[in-house]
């Protein structure tokens, strides 16, 4: 019995995650969160034709959504233009007065939960001749709240006024972050964003070109 004690004891430490190797891994886990990449999406009217259309306007005839957080910070509202207006720039998009596209768009922050497994071990053990044995596993697991934030740009067809392209981007945020550190997350989420702008598509007989 005592050489199934000792060498169980010894499986288990070498199996177990110690407590300061936790504590490592959940702050590593937690600046990887920080640095996570803008996850986007995007729609699109399937029928429109995108191609040879390269002018832009600012639409300022659709309601803003509750809570867009561009209506009350006038801060952040003119990064997000001027980042918009520089990334369709690079793209080969004019701002023009009579143009093809409207553009808008809407942010919000929204307090979100996650679970997180940080810590697992499995040990065994046995004893003389095999008679005895044991098998014992642990995990881990803890609750962080974080806040994300969600732009949404919107681009109208200048001629119909419909919707005929919406991009999505998310990622995590610091309320308290620097000006400097909220002008790059700004950029980096346009760009993302704008990056599937316009969408590749194939032409089909339904397609229309207003």
């Amino acid at each position: 019995m005592k050489e199934q004690h000792i060498v169980s004891s010894w499986l288990g430490s070498c199996f177990r995650v110690p407590p300061l190797l936790f504590f490592i891994l959940a702050v590593i886990a937690l600046f990887l969160s920080s640095c996570a990449q803008v996850e986007v999406s995007q729609d699109y009217d399937t029928g429109y034709l995108f191609d040879k259309k390269n002018t832009y306007g600012w639409n300022t005839t659709i309601p803003a959504g509750n809570g867009d957080l561009l209506l009350s910070d006038e801060l952040l509202a003119k990064r997000f233009k001027s980042a918009i207006d520089t990334t369709l720039a690079n793209r080969g998009f004019i701002q023009a007065p009579q143009p093809h596209f409207l553009v808008s768009c809407t942010y919000t922050i929204k307090s979100r939960l996650e679970s997180e497994n940080f810590d697992s071990g499995f040990g065994f053990g046995f004893g003389r001749f095999g008679r005895y044995g044991g098998v014992g596993m642990s995990t881990g697991s803890t609750i962080r709240q974080y806040d994300q934030g969600t732009l949404v740009i919107n681009i109208h067809s200048a001629a119909t006024k419909k919707l005929i392209w919406k991009g999505t981007g998310s990622r995590e945020v610091f309320i308290h972050s620097t000006p400097d550190e909220i002008t790059r997350s700004v950029n980096e989420m346009v760009e993302a964003v704008l990056a599937q702008f316009p969408p590749v598509q194939q032409t089909t007989p339904t397609s229309y070109n207003p």
